[in-house]
């Protein structure tokens, strides 16, 4: 294994960091002392440890066995698996002062470890060894299943290959590591300087009183008192794009908004992405497959990268009708109106908003007044609950990376299984959108380990006073990331390699979209949803008319914003081939555009300069793992709906919880899908659920 340079002496604050966790629940991450130069100094302090722990069982004289290679493998690195979620949590969430530079630096250091041990010869022999005898080994089905995940994990990174091209492929991962976080960073620094400025009070009309509050703290905040500002932030953009009059000013905050990644100069995305399809190409090419595609895809679900084009392209014919009939609807009440326009992107949610209005008796502002931050929290607490039996204690003292944010204690019948995070407002520094973060995973294989795990999102802080008000989507997504917060909290994994966070990355979306469910059909909107102002009840008629608009509108994955960008995501990938083709992605994306007729007014929600999850997070060649799990969660939820309790049906959250919440990556995802299902995923009850087989093309 390749050897570095010896690291210069840590610091205190440095080696505070590489210590075991302290306090209840097992130790929690010391956020408060995370600085960016202690968590630089540790970081490569604990990549040099685990470097050693792991040339360690390479070199051990005595023949391979779980124990002293598989097992010994999973408990290398401690000290790494402490300091690199604090390294995540700062770079991604507290980028500000030295910690782009320091993230700069450390981002290709971990993928650059993975392949010295992976490309370690002596040690895969080790394990390949372990693997040929695993089924005559006195092994569990646990244990059997976790050398099968490690050795195949070795052999995806490239173990095996000539000494050349593990060179090559190591040069590759690190270059890639590095673009992309510069991407990211990119956006993330645009993000703090765009906005659009309002210097006439009458750019306001249409807005309620605490976005005019929160417009004008944001002037303030950028040096322009007595002034107003959209910040290019989502719950700002949206809010503005929803309800602003002034079309005028809703152009110009889209075009920051849709631009973003895509400017000429210190943060243009463009260069990188097509350096990034180069190398993934070229990777995909050295691993033995004909594109990154077909490479990314060989250990989700869906195989067959031509499987999930049709799946896109017919679900595509399926929906594009039904716009078109939206857009229709929304030139109609602007003609009627006088608006002497063609409706354009940056009308289409205005006049959204008019219709749902018009047609469903829906304001947004009246169904957000229903949803204070508070309330959302707790109904889907109690709907945990009366699930799984779990309960939500708030923690007072926990570090935390900002005031903000919030820890609760998770418990099942007294005993806590678990620490869950909040962190979801927006500020300086911090990366757009919601997601989800495991600080720590579930084991149990040198003692029981509890697991932490964080919601995050970049939800507009409230102005000091202001309650915290949700608009629908808010609390949806929120929903959402909190059925991926259950899917960690309640994995019962013995080895952290098994864990949630490593089924195959089309399945991982499916507890978080059965889990909005509960939200419109588990009866908390009644109980919960409460006006903040008046304590009055959600009226029985709005929670009808949110489900007839929902119906309308349809769900994220039936709709072009998002299928446009995933069925672009899978060509730009399906073009990564390793020929050296030049690959322009924009071009790419305006060419789908116009061949598959995407209409005009019917932005992206993921243009590819600021494709989060093309080319950031773990969703390359996998965007269209939202709409597959879309067809398994609209199945899944049938099930609960066909019990004799609905969706509190005891058995069928039993079920649920053995066979997909807590199994993690111990069986294939198909399996589990089919141990909950009782059969292999099926599209019919997405189709039912909206109507698609009578939706005109």
């Amino acid at each position: 294994m390749t050897t570095t340079e010896s690291n210069p002496p840590l610091d205190a604050a440095a080696q505070a960091l590489l210590e075991p966790w302290t306090g209840p629940y097992g130790g929690l991450p010391p956020l408060d002392r995370a600085t960016p130069a202690a968590i630089e100094a540790a970081f490569r302090a604990a990549l040099a440890m685990k470097r050693d722990e792991v040339h360690a069982i390479a070199a051990d004289p005595r023949p391979p066995t779980f124990a002293n290679t598989i097992e010994a493998l999973e408990d290398s690195g401690r000290a790494l698996g402490r300091v690199y979620p604090l390294f995540a949590v700062m770079s991604s969430s507290q980028s500000i002062g030295e910690m782009p530079a320091v993230a700069q630096r450390l981002a290709p250091l971990v993928p650059q470890l993975d392949d010295e041990i992976a490309h370690d010869a002596a040690l895969f022999a080790r394990v390949d060894a372990v693997f040929r005898a695993r089924l005559e080994a006195p092994l569990s089905a646990e244990q059997r299943r976790l050398v099968e995940v490690v050795h195949e994990r070795m052999k995806r990174q490239g173990a095996g290959l000539a000494v050349e091209d593990k060179t090559r492929l190591e040069a590759i991962n690190a270059r890639l590591a590095a673009l992309s976080l510069s991407y990211q960073q990119n956006l993330i620094a645009e993000h703090a300087t765009q906005a659009v400025f309002i210097e006439d009070e009458s750019g306001l009309d249409g807005l309620a009183e605490a976005q005019r509050q929160a417009a004008a703290a944001s002037a303030a905040a950028k040096g322009r008192a007595g002034a107003w500002a959209v910040a290019n932030e989502r719950g700002a953009v949206w809010a503005f794009l929803t309800h602003a009059t002034r079309r005028d000013l809703r152009e110009q905050v889209w075009r920051m908004w849709t631009d973003r990644g895509d400017h000429a100069g210190a943060h243009d995305n463009k260069p990188l992405i097509a350096e990034m399809l180069q190398l993934r190409g070229e990777k995909a090419k050295l691993l033995g497959y004909p594109t990154y595609a077909h490479h990314v895809m060989a250990d989700r679900m869906v195989r067959d990268p031509a499987v999930v084009a049709r799946l896109l392209e017919d679900t595509w014919a399926s929906v594009i009708g039904a716009a078109r009939c939206q857009l229709d609807d929304y030139q109609a009440i602007a003609d009627r109106e006088g608006a002497a326009i063609r409706i354009a992107p940056w009308d289409r949610q205005f006049y959204a908003e008019e219709l749902r209005r018009e047609r469903f008796g829906l304001d947004g502002d009246a169904v957000k007044a229903h949803l204070p931050l508070e309330a959302v929290l707790a109904a889907m607490f109690w709907a945990a609950g009366r699930l799984h039996g779990l309960g939500f204690t708030r923690v007072a003292d926990a570090p935390v990376v900002d005031p903000a944010c919030r820890v609760y204690e998770v418990s099942r019948a007294g005993a806590p299984t678990g620490v869950l995070y909040f962190d979801l407002f927006n500020r300086p520094g911090k990366m757009h959108g919601s997601y989800q973060f495991e600080y720590r995973a579930h084991e149990n294989f040198r003692g029981k380990v509890l697991p932490i795990s964080s919601v995050n999102s970049s939800f507009p802080a409230p102005q000091p006073g202001e309650p915290v008000l949700l608009p629908w989507e808010y609390a949806n997504v929120f929903f959402h990331e909190f059925g991926h917060a259950l899917h960690m909290l309640c994995s019962e994994a013995a080895y952290p390699s098994l864990g949630s966070m490593h089924v195959a990355w089309d399945f991982v979306e499916l507890p978080a979209l059965v889990n909005e469910r509960w939200l419109i059909h588990g009866g908390v909107l009644p109980r919960f949803a409460r006006h903040h102002r008046i304590g009055e009840a959600m009226p029985a008629g709005l929670v009808e008319r949110i489900e007839q608009g929902l119906k309308y509108d349809r769900i994220f994955s039936l709709n072009p914003d998002y299928l446009m960008p995933a069925i672009v995501d899978l060509r730009m990938h399906l073009l990564a081939d390793g020929s050296g083709t030049p690959i322009d992605a924009v071009a790419l994306e305006r060419e789908t555009m116009a061949e598959l007729g995407m209409p005009e007014a019917w932005d992206l929600v993921m243009r590819v300069t600021h494709s989060f999850h093309s080319f950031v997070g773990a969703y390359a060649a996998g965007v269209y793992a939202y709409l597959w799990a879309d067809v398994m969660a609209a199945d899944a939820a049938e099930s609960f709906l066909a019990s004799p309790g609905g969706l509190y049906d005891p058995a069928t959250a039993r079920s649920w919880l053995a066979n997909v919440l807590s199994v993690g990556h111990r069986v294939p995802a198909d399996e589990a899908f089919r141990a909950f299902a009782g059969h292999d995923p099926a599209p019919q009850p997405l189709q039912r659920r909206f109507g698609l087989a009578e939706t005109p093309s």
